[in-house]
Parts: C-alpha cells; structure tokens; sequence
C-alpha cells in the first residue's frame, strides 16, 4: 500500500504540474530590435514576456516554452524603455493674463479636461514617466489619485507644487512665501501633498534664493531652479538640487566687459536670451567656475532646448500637425504668449539669435562631457512630437545619440532615484516600454513614430490613445 500510494501521489502531482504548465501566463511581445541605452546593445529578434504590472522573462531568438494569454508579433519594431520628459507640466492648462485691481496677473490653472488629455497624449508617444516641474500643488495630488486608481491613462508623475515667483505670477500654480515661517510652511504643505520637487523662480533674491532651498531640504523636497538674476554659480553654492533651461542668464556668469555691454544693453523684452549667449566665454574663468561649482555638487540639468528654439524661431512655425497633440486652449494660450515674449523684435534679431543658436547647443555639449547628471524635458504638457525633436536638438549639439536615448531613459530613472523598478527592459522590472515603427539611432526624430506603449504592463495602442 505504501508503494502504491507512493506511486499515486507522484502520478498527482505530475497532472497536477502538467495543468499548471498549460494555464496561460503573461502576455509575449517577439521579434522586434530591443535597443539597451544603458549598454548600447542592439538585440534582434528579441522577446518579452510580461505578467501583470512586471517583465518576467526576456530573450531573444527561439520563443519561450509555454503557453502565453495573448501573442504579438512587433517584427519591424523597435523596443525602448519608456521614455521620462523630465520637464513636463502636465497638470498645466492654459496661460491667462487679466487685470486685477488694476495690476496685471498671470496664471496657469489646472483643469481636469485639459490634463487628462495632456496624460493621455504624453502616453501615446511613450512617456511613461514625467518630471512636472511646478504646477499646482493640489491638481498635481489630484492627478497623482486619478492615476493611481486607474480613471485616467497617463505617465507616473513626480512633481513640484505651486512654483514659488513673486506677482505678476499667482493664482494655484504659483506662490510667494514673505517670511521664513512662511517658506516653511509652504515647503511642508507640498512635501505633504506628496510633492517630491520644490520650484525656485527667476525673480526671486539671493536671499529668498537661499531661504528656499533651507526650506525645502527641511521638508525632504529638492529644490530645483529656473534662474535669472542669481548666477547658476551662486545657486550651486547655496545646494541647489537642479537646475532647468539652458538659460543661465545672469550678468555675474559673463568676464567683466562682456558682463557690462549685458547690463547695458538689457531691454525689457525678451532678447537678452539670445544677447547673454554672444557674450559668454566658455572659456573664460567665470564660466569655467560655474562649471566647477556644478561638477563639485553634481547638480541635477535639463536645457530644455526648445525653448531657445521657439523663441529664436519666433517668426516660424512647427508642422501643423503637430498641434494636434496639444489641447487647443493650451495651444492658444501659449502661442499668444509667445507672441506677447517677441514684442519689439526685428528681422534683425532673428538673424542674431538663429546664428547665436549653435552656441545654445554647445552650451549643452559642455555641460555633458563634463559628467554632470542630464536628462532631457519639453517643458510642455508631456511628450507629442516635441520630445522627440528636443532629443534631435541634443543629437544637433553633438552628443552621441546613444546618450541621448539614455537621457530619456535609463540615466534619468536612476537620476529620479526609480532605477531600482523602471528605466530598464529586464525581469523584475515594471512593465514600461515603447515599441517604435523606425530606429531612432538612424533619426531621432523616430522617437515620435510609436506604435503602442506599455505603461505597468498595460498596452496602450497609439492610435487610440490620440484619438480618445
């Protein structure tokens, strides 16, 4: 009887391994290119195996034994990890200027509508994940739920609240903090609210300069920076976490005389942008301080090129098309602002600016080889065809595209301290990755030609993602 029942159990126990062998598990996607950013390997005939929100197997040639709940053929296709916008406002609506007690004010309200199209659109063109740099503290909490609990389509966000800027700037997105309590208290709202940045402003003194990042690291929050007045110099003194925008435009980062043609030439007007870049001297000890400053505290950078491009491109316009992905009272919003920013500008100064522009990218180049930690943002509402042609503006500087793809990648997972779970197509890794129609190594504005992204293991074709 006890070989007998021996025999039985192990005859169970076979069936019931069998049954367990031949239950459906995962979903497998095979035969596309997988591109490795972070190794710069290029695997052909590579597969995936998915189940749930994680990768659990990955390979390339022969398929994996088993039975799977869905098979898709990506021959033709070419693998990613999702990509991140690292300057993303994706809780951003559209920009209003009114009159208020008799003194101009400018906000940015959040709308529902508006920022879950803007998710659903960041999505479609493979951002997974999104850096939102400022926005208002609760639409950004609010979009954190709706994500979470699955009402709206979009990338994680990791966010600053309310930006901190001093009128003609308020309403939700913005806030100006009077005294040390103040700073305080408004560090810790965000921090509260599940915000992971802290957004210091152009107008903003040394001194509130200094009291914000205090402020901020006491709450456990980075202190980040759009500068103007104060130098990226002094900002990484004070433990700066990061900066945005290559627009570093302080008088102090220019030698002497160029410092002094600057500040006399300064209009109230929008052209110092491309005027700070005719005089600076990469070479000269100023700048080459401040990049010592930047290399000593390894501050954190995202240039933002296209905002240099719109602005010195003013009298030109993107294809139309790409207007699409873009909510249209956004679009008229800030194609008004940025019409109201080119006020008093000539032929002339498009000329300069266009020609200073090669300047603009090796600003860029500079920066990167000097090892400082990069990522790469629209400063848009997420993704559309802008990410892709501000990753082409990077590859136009001179940075090797394999950089660039691990800019919007693997680099930028492991700068948002999320490498461990995401920025990589691995076992054991969440499930997020973009499956491109053309090779981006060839032209990065194939970055935009997206076929379908998968977002904690959900697949999300592109077609319906735009077409809602």
């Amino acid at each position: 009887m006890t070989i007998f029942r021996q025999s039985l159990c192990a005859g169970l126990a076979v069936l019931a391994l069998s049954a367990c062998q031949s239950e459906p598990a995962g979903m497998l996607y095979h035969g596309f290119t997988r591109l490795d950013p972070d190794t710069r390997k290029i695997t052909p005939e590579a597969w995936v195996v998915i189940d749930g929100e994680s990768i659990v197997k990955t390979g390339a040639g022969a398929l994996p034994r088993g039975s799977f709940e869905q098979s898709f053929d990506m021959n033709g296709r070419y693998a990613l990890p999702g990509l991140i916008d690292a300057h993303a406002h994706i809780t951003s609506g559209p920009h209003k200027l009114e009159i208020k007690d008799g003194a101009p004010l400018m906000t940015i309200e959040s709308r529902d509508d508006i920022t879950e199209f803007s998710a659903r659109q960041a999505l479609a063109f493979g951002v997974t994940t999104v850096r939102n740099p400022g926005g208002g503290t609760e639409a950004n909490h609010n979009y954190d739920q709706k994500i979470a609990s699955g009402e709206w389509d979009g990338p994680e966000a990791f966010h600053a609240g309310a930006v901190i800027q001093p009128l003609p700037m308020g309403g939700s997105a913005f806030t100006h903090p009077k005294t040390e309590a103040e700073w305080e208290a408004e560090a810790e709202h965000q921090a509260a609210m599940g915000m992971r940045y802290f957004k210091l402003y152009v107008s903003l003194s040394e001194e509130e300069l200094a009291l914000g990042i205090k402020a901020a690291k006491n709450a456990g929050l980075k202190p980040i920076a759009h500068l103007d007045g104060v130098s990226w110099t002094k900002a990484s003194e004070l433990g700066i976490a990061g900066l945005e925008h290559a627009l570093p435009t302080s008088a102090d980062l220019l030698e002497p005389e160029a410092k002094k043609a600057f500040i006399a030439g300064l209009t109230p007007d929008s052209r110092y942008m491309f005027r700070w870049f005719e005089l600076v001297d990469y070479e000269g000890p100023v700048f080459l301080e401040m990049l010592n400053a930047l290399k000593a505290n390894q501050v954190e950078l995202n240039f933002n090129f296209l905002v240099n491009y719109l602005i010195f491109n003013g009298d030109r316009d993107f294809p139309e098309e790409w207007n699409d992905y873009i909510h249209a009272e956004n679009l008229a919003a800030a194609e008004g602002f940025r019409a109201m920013s080119l006020t008093g500008w000539t032929p002339e100064d498009f000329d300069r600016a266009r020609a200073v522009f090669p300047k603009v990218l090796q600003f860029g180049k500079i920066l990167h080889e000097a090892g400082l930690p990069i990522m790469i943002g629209t400063d848009g509402n997420g993704g559309a065809p802008f990410l892709a042609f501000e990753m082409k503006l990077h590859t136009d500087a001179g940075i090797d595209p394999w950089d660039v793809l691990n800019m919007a990648t693997t680099s930028a997972a492991d700068i948002l301290d999320i490498s461990e779970r995401t920025g990589r197509i691995q076992p054991g890794m969440e499930a997020d990755i973009v499956f491109l129609k053309a090779n981006p190594l060839e032209d990065m504005m194939n970055i935009s030609k997206v076929d379908r992204t998968i977002s904690d293991g959900k697949a999300h074709l592109f077609d319906e993602l735009v077409a809602g």
